[in-house]
């Protein structure tokens, strides 16, 4: 079968995939039903021969949707760049005073962003000139609101880091529980915490959050904002990614 065949029917896959059913029906209105049948055997034994344009189609659709998630978080990243770098209450770690910075969007009941945990604590010891601000985003459920609640109530007794680290390394679901179990095992003194899980800035810095998250349209977690220190330059990447796209966004903010 020629090149140009091929594309075309991937391209007739891929609309198959992402365009409204509509505008398809519409579409067969300009062939004979005889012709509509062959194009659709053609496709069909193509398609069944050759599996692996299925797997070009659907990486092409990811990466356009990647693309579109990016520009549409870059734009609400400009639109909001005071509350994502500069909001006092967020917890940090890495350079406080680094020339770049990562904000990380998380759930502590996301398998993905345990995964990116090691990652990023990698590049922050790769990479001494990193700020990295954490963003609470508890979308999966009352379990995951209250262990943010209280990772957010144990940065008032300075063991905040400590706290997120343990929490991403649990194993299985979290309940409530199970996080006062591990808060009290970093050493945080819990009937305290309970109280400051209860105060107004807490549940601030969880609704800023979540206006944030809506404005750069994000859709889950984990979700990474970077940007150069003066703030005119970002990057945004949705979902895990592997170290060395992290660390080349980093080396061409730093430029």
């Amino acid at each position: 079968m020629n090149k140009n065949l091929r594309k075309a029917i991937i391209l007739i896959s891929g609309m198959a995939l992402s365009t409204p059913l509509s505008v398809l029906a519409a579409a067969n209105t300009t062939f004979s039903p005889s012709q509509q049948q062959e194009i659709q055997k053609i496709v069909h034994d193509y398609l069944t021969n050759n599996p692996e344009v299925l797997v070009e189609v659907s990486q092409e659709l990811q990466k356009k949707e990647m693309n579109k998630a990016k520009e549409q978080a870059l734009k609400g990243i400009n639109q909001n760049k005071d509350k994502l770098f500069n909001d006092s209450h967020s917890p940090v770690a890495g350079n406080a005073n680094g020339t770049t910075t990562i904000v990380e969007f998380f759930d502590y009941q996301c398998g993905h962003c345990k995964e990116m945990q090691p990652v990023i604590e990698k590049l922050l010891s790769k990479n001494p000139n990193v700020k990295l601000i954490f963003k609470e985003f508890p979308i999966y459920g009352a379990s995951s609101n209250y262990a943010s609640q209280a990772a957010l109530a144990a940065a008032k007794q300075n063991k905040y880091i400590e706290l997120h680290n343990a929490l991403f390394k649990a194993s299985g679901p979290l309940n409530e529980a199970k996080v006062l179990d591990i808060a009290k095992s970093v050493g945080l003194n819990i009937e305290q915490l309970k109280k400051d899980m209860n105060d107004p800035s807490v549940k601030q810095e969880l609704s800023t959050n979540y206006d944030l998250a809506k404005a750069l349209s994000l859709i889950g977690t984990p979700s990474f904002v970077l940007s150069n220190k003066d703030m005119t330059q970002f990057d945004f990447i949705p979902g895990a990614a592997p170290e060395d796209l992290f660390q080349q966004s980093l080396d061409n903010l730093s430029k």
